[in-house]
């Protein structure tokens, strides 16, 4: 008699342990690293098999195409300032949400309520007034997506900033225990919290970033983003994301899935590209259709986008089944995946 590993799927005598489920105190000689995510950590650990899974298949072409994308780049549009003044951390993290409101009057504040639910009651109401505030959807569950265009948020321009800016810094404390215990809303620690206290954390320099991308995105992003009509999403997650402790993307506007990069440095990393790659496998059941990925690095208003099979082949150096690599990805994620998610 025998079983079958429901994580991996392989087949075993009986009483015996699958060695996709055993830790490193397990007593076993040999015992498979596991995945613990999310994705975005898993792809910065170069000994990850999440990593090593697309270091073996997508960097054939890697050099060429890193080399064609910073030929075709524009010079800076939105110069950065000193960490001091702006941390580019909580710049990226409110652009995101500024964009996000900017192609959509209502999106969730799912994120932020969840890093708000961590810092305590007082938190969570400050956050729930600034969400309305805002005219953000605060309703549980809310669907991510909406048919597109829309039109986006018609909140004073520097209310919306300074309500970004909170965001990105309530969404910081739910990504990490740090910034939820060291970073500026640990001032509110066992206090009283307002929605006009949160609005006021935001630094001039900031305001001044983001108003600058503000203008990037309604002249170099929207207009081209506005040509796909059809499903969009804002901030999905993939049916794949709980199965790599977590994943999830910026924007989806009809099949192009989008990551915002708001780097100093203009650069392809490899990171950016095997994160694109990676939510597009991770869409298991093919929900959200996707045909193209593509950056949008916003301190240069420059967008590049490819072809998804074409990007794949390109970086692999022959022609690849997608389909085929997102299932063998699938089956890596049972065969490494931590039994304790």
């Amino acid at each position: 008699m025998g079983y079958i590993c429901p994580y991996c799927g392989e087949g075993l005598p009986e009483d015996t342990p699958c060695p996709c489920t055993m830790g490193p105190d397990d007593g076993a000689d040999e015992v498979r690293p596991l995945i613990r995510g999310p994705l975005t950590r898993e792809i910065d650990n170069t000994r990850s098999p999440a990593r090593q899974f697309f270091d073996e298949r997508f960097t054939c072409g890697l050099k060429d195409l890193q080399r064609r994308f910073r030929q075709a780049a524009p010079p800076a549009a939105v110069p950065s300032v000193p960490q001091a003044e702006a941390n580019p951390g909580t710049v990226g993290g409110a652009a995101d949400w500024l964009l996000r409101f900017m192609v959509c009057p209502d999106p969730s504040v799912d994120l932020a309520l969840a890093g708000a639910g961590g810092l305590g009651r007082g938190m969570m109401t400050a956050v729930i007034d600034l969400a309305g505030m805002l005219g953000a959807g605060t309703s549980p569950h809310r669907p991510a997506g909406f048919t597109g265009p829309v039109a986006g948020s018609s909140v004073d321009q520097e209310l919306l900033a300074r309500g970004c800016w909170a965001l990105a810094l309530v969404t910081e404390a739910f990504r990490s225990a740090q910034a939820a215990a060291m970073g500026p809303l640990a001032r509110f620690h066992g206090g009283p919290v307002t929605a006009d206290a949160l609005l006021a954390l935001a630094p001039p320099a900031g305001l001044d970033q983001l108003a600058r991308f503000r203008h990037v995105f309604e002249t170099a992003l929207i207009p081209q983003l506005a040509a796909r009509p059809g499903p969009w999403a804002l901030g999905p997650t993939f049916s794949g994301s709980a199965m790599i402790g977590g994943a999830d993307g910026d924007l989806i506007a009809a099949g192009l899935l989008l990551e915002l990069k708001t780097s100093a440095k203009l650069t392809l990393t490899v990171k950016d590209l095997f994160q694109v790659i990676g939510y597009a496998l991770l869409d298991f059941d093919d929900e959200y259709k996707l045909a193209e990925l593509g950056i949008f690095s916003a301190r240069y208003a420059y967008l590049a986008a490819w072809g998804l099979s074409t990007l794949l082949d390109e970086l692999a150096g022959h022609q690849v089944s997608f389909q085929a690599v997102r299932q063998e990805f699938r089956h890596l994620l049972l065969t490494h995946r931590n039994p304790a998610r």
